[in-house]
């Protein structure tokens, strides 16, 4: 696979102080407060809201606003590290010969948000999770392209993360921000987003790579890159 082409129809993100599109592609607001406030998931029911972890907030809030009311879409959530600070403290907890709780386990896997997102919406296409390292929104992309047919003309890719809890922060080689992305592919648009890749060459990036794209979009460009340890991609937007 060297490269490809995507149909965007739509698109939507959040991160703390930029919580809808429109702050997104406005001039950057340097008085937001970026450290504040959580994810909206008011169309959760309430019971299904409990307990959600910043990383399922994210993703269910892009979701939904970039879905809107359609149905039947299948959906691929994405995420380096999801839950990952649950995890750990379920990981303490067997250290410690601790029991553990089996909702808590519920909420930690990669899939949680994309069940919850399902049962809220009553909606039963198929979802997909998936986790690569720092090259899981590519990963991500692949499985949407792969899976974009006749039968199957429209794909929603969320991709959701935030930072690693203090005990991985050294083997992180990128900065990382708790943010949300969400895109709608439909083949009933014009192929418009080419992505490509190719053996990684040259220094690492230090961002990660859903930041790349985002500032791709946000910003109405035309071409975007990133370099992790294996591949670098490419972004080539023809709609700009």
């Amino acid at each position: 696979m060297d490269s490809f082409s995507l149909p965007l129809a739509a698109w939507e993100a959040w991160a703390p102080g930029r919580p809808t599109r429109q702050e997104w592609t406005a001039e950057p607001d340097h008085t937001a407060d970026a450290a504040s406030g959580a994810a909206d998931i008011a169309f959760v029911d309430p019971m299904l809201r409990r307990r959600r972890g910043p990383v399922a907030r994210m993703a269910l809030n892009v979701a939904h606003r970039c879905l809107g009311n359609r149905v039947g879409v299948p959906m691929i959530f994405a995420s380096r590290h999801g839950e990952l600070t649950r995890t750990l403290t379920m990981l303490d907890a067997l250290a410690n010969g601790e029991d553990v709780s089996p909702a808590a386990f519920s909420l930690s896997v990669h899939n949680a948000a994309a069940g919850v997102f399902s049962i809220t919406r009553q909606d039963t296409a198929p979802a997909t999770a998936i986790a690569a390292g720092d090259e899981t929104l590519g990963m991500a992309l692949v499985e949407a392209w792969a899976r974009l047919s006749a039968s199957t003309p429209s794909i929603l890719l969320v991709y959701a993360d935030a930072p690693a809890p203090d005990l991985y922060q050294a083997d992180m080689t990128t900065a990382e921000a708790p943010h949300a992305l969400a895109l709608l592919l439909d083949l009933n648009h014009p192929p418009c987003l080419r992505v490509s890749a190719h053996p990684a060459s040259g220094t690492p990036s230090s961002d990660p790579m859903s930041q790349r794209l985002l500032d791709l979009l946000s910003r109405q460009g035309q071409h975007a890159h990133w370099t992790g340890q294996r591949s670098r991609w490419e972004w080539v937007r023809s709609d700009a």
